[in-house]
């Protein structure tokens, strides 16, 4: 059985997160509009709003994809605010096969702001089918499935402070005999904050189970 693996924790996420707000401070402007796709970007966003040095006004998304990765999206819900004239970020949880974060500017852009720039937290590029730009990535990553900080299986690990990489396959199988051992390996691994030190110490911590 392939362990839970810590992939970033909280607190690489709240220093990477530091660093995007800065970078978006600089290129927004006051009014610009942050639109959010619920429901994954939701503790990303949360967080990173808050370390843009700019007033923003903040909107939602939702989609539903009819298959996965087939490209055929349907949006659930739509903006409420007024996005002409105006910069919008667009903020993501992850970014991978590119259908959504294509359908989504594309929609944006029809509402006529004077710009729309993409962020998300996971760039998972080597999985791209359509080739779009992602203007601001936290972390650029080759990993299979992931959970945490948003990110979840059937609804669950959302609110977990950091972001772990799990066998899909595996979860799937103890999701269905109803079991909770690797959520228990998943929840005691996230929680786990970073041993101080040098980095290969901190790494070797990050793949210690839980």
């Amino acid at each position: 059985m392939a362990e839970p693996r810590l992939l970033y924790g909280r607190d690489e996420i709240a220093g990477r997160v530091n660093e995007l707000g800065e970078e978006l401070s600089d290129v927004l402007e006051d009014g610009s509009v942050v639109v959010g796709v619920l429901k994954g970007c939701l503790p990303f966003m949360a967080d990173l709003v808050r370390r843009i040095k700019r007033q923003l006004e903040i909107d939602f998304v939702a989609l539903s994809a009819f298959a996965p990765d087939s490209g055929r999206i349907r949006l659930t819900r739509d903006v409420v605010s007024d996005l002409s004239d105006r910069q919008v970020l667009l903020v993501e949880g992850v970014v991978d096969t590119g259908f959504r974060l294509d359908f989504l500017r594309r929609h944006l852009v029809d509402h006529a702001p004077t710009e729309v720039r993409t962020c998300t937290l996971l760039d998972r590029s080597d999985r791209r089918i359509l080739p779009v730009q992602v203007d601001h990535a936290g972390f650029v990553t080759d990993e299979g499935f992931v959970v945490g900080y948003g990110l979840d299986h059937h609804g669950m690990y959302r609110n977990l402070p950091a972001v772990v990489a799990v066998n899909l396959a595996e979860l799937e199988s103890e999701y269905d005999r109803g079991s909770s051992a690797m959520a228990n390996t998943i929840l005691s691994m996230a929680d786990r904050r970073p041993i101080t030190g040098s980095p290969d110490a901190a790494e070797a911590a990050s793949r210690v189970p839980g």
